[in-house]
């Protein structure tokens, strides 16, 4: 009986993708018992018809996060390794196992960021992306997705329900290109130890390793040791992609759909187009762009008819897969910010019951963003002008402080919101801008409202202003906040 296990070319694209596609909607329980039966154990006794005896390795069924391992030891034949060259070397084909999720409305997204392969920041190429080893490695990827949000799932369980073979899209590379040239500017400038995931809009850095000190790595251009990083694409780029060109084939506007030709990244492009009206006033704007001036979300339809866009801005393929969010911003004759910078609001409860940092509200809705600020400055009493586009992501030197914002506000809300009643309102004891210079949370509502004691209610809100509390009481909307102060570093690139 011929065996169907490891029976594919890996000199033949064509043949390694079609043997994966056998793979699809096999729970990894039947590739394990395809394996067991098999009379060769590995790809190359397979082609070499050498049957080899192997000591066999249990498998625990908790052991999800080997899964990747698993399928390219069993299924495909080879060990798993950190080898320079691509997994399937002749072909120059890497494959990657990789999760999603379908979330609680139905929609699918990345589960996590795609890890590609450790950077060695005193043999990359700095200059040239595609004379990188991640180039070299990555330049064709064979993606394999299975969903690994089934709470009820052991390894077992796992199957591969969609096979896609990533070759990068051309549309992408001016951004990918970019964000290359960005964070290599860092490594050349011998901040290696600076770098964030938050440098790139497609194309980033993570860190990799066990989170020790044997993750710190030398680095060419500076004494000061950096963290052992990988590049990756990043969560948002890979949410996109499933949905538009995996999973779906459905089109989205695009920022860059009136600027074909044009070498320049997104970003670029939007900066140009926006401060070619730089100088105007808001009503010059507004009056030219036909936008009404009291309407509820006003600058961001004055942003999109500036750039020629039919629908929301967000909505962009170029905004979607960057995670990008808008921020128009006013700042006096000094530089300072109006007012401090808000968040979406949180729930109490999800807050204080979620302990994982990197599902957390903070790390998704802040640390992981980039924003595209857009500056109005004032030039005289009550007139503000166009004045400023900022790019900018949450530095990584800045992502430990936001942690401690999180846990130390999550153990607020478990421990009691204190509540204090004081001439001017209900105070709560969340520390304010004065002590969180950087990250902190106050109230996101016109009015407030507290329940003080059971169904005893004060303020001027109503209770669609108030969400719960663990404890059952109800008190004002809460989000996260960047102080204005600080928010004025950001755009004067202190923290670039």
């Amino acid at each position: 009986m011929k065996q169907n296990l490891f029976n594919y070319n890996d000199e033949d694209i064509d043949s390694v993708v079609n043997y994966s596609h056998k793979l699809l909607n096999r729970k990894f329980a039947e590739v394990m018992e395809e394996y067991n039966r098999s009379l060769y154990k590995t790809y190359e006794d397979y082609q070499n018809q050498e049957a080899k005896e192997y000591e066999k390795k249990e498998i625990k069924p908790s052991s999800k996060g080997q899964y990747g391992n698993y399928i390219e030891r069993y299924y495909y034949g080879y060990q798993p390794n950190s080898n320079a060259a691509a997994d399937f070397e002749k072909i120059g084909v890497e494959l990657k196992v990789t999760p999603f999720k379908v979330n609680k409305n139905g929609t699918i997204s990345a589960k996590e960021r795609l890890v590609l392969t450790i950077i060695n920041y005193f043999e990359e190429n700095l200059d040239d992306f595609y004379q990188t080893h991640l180039w070299q490695k990555c330049s064709k990827i064979l993606l394999l997705f299975y969903n690994g949000l089934i709470p009820e799932n052991t390894v077992f369980d796992y199957m591969i329900e969609k096979v896609f073979l990533f070759e990068w899209f051309e549309e992408d590379m001016n951004v990918i290109l970019d964000d290359f040239a960005r964070i290599t500017q860092k490594i050349k400038e011998g901040r290696a130890h600076e770098l964030s995931e938050s440098d790139g809009n497609y194309l980033s850095t993570c860190t990799k390793g066990a989170g020790n000190e044997k993750d710190w790595r030398s680095q060419p251009f500076s004494d000061e040791l950096a963290k052992q990083r990988a590049w990756e694409l990043k969560p948002s780029y890979m949410t996109y992609l499933i949905n538009h060109k995996i999973f779906n084939q459905s089109d989205q506007e695009s920022v860059l759909s009136s600027f074909r030709g044009n070498k320049k990244s997104f970003t670029e492009v939007i900066a140009e187009k926006i401060l070619s009206y730089k100088g105007l006033s808001e009503q010059e704007l507004y009056d030219r762009f036909e936008v009404n001036p009291k309407a509820k979300g006003k600058n961001s339809t004055l942003i999109r008819k500036i750039l020629g866009l039919t629908g929301d801005l967000d909505r962009t393929r170029e905004f979607q897969k960057a995670n990008m969010n808008l921020r128009v911003i006013r700042v006096n004759k000094e530089g300072l910010p109006s007012e401090d910078s808000p968040f979406k609001v949180y729930d109490f409860i999800e807050l204080a019951q979620n302990d994982n940092w990197e599902e957390s509200h903070v790390f998704q809705e802040i640390c992981n963003k980039r924003y595209m600020f857009v500056v109005f400055k004032e030039v005289e009493s009550g007139e503000y002008v166009l004045s400023q586009v900022k790019f900018w992501g949450f530095p990584e030197r800045l992502v430990d402080e936001a942690k401690r914002v999180w846990n130390e506000t999550r153990t607020i809300i478990n421990e009691g919101v204190q509540l204090t009643q004081t001439k001017k309102g209900v105070v709560t004891n969340f520390p304010q801008s004065k002590v969180n210079k950087f990250l902190f949370t106050k109230i996101h509502a016109t009015n407030s409202y507290y329940e003080i004691e059971k169904d005893v209610f004060v303020g001027k809100g109503k209770l669609s202003d108030t969400n719960p509390l663990p404890d059952g009481r109800r008190i004002t909307k809460h989000s996260f906040w960047i102080p204005k102060k600080f928010l004025k570093d950001i755009l004067d690139g202190k923290w670039d």
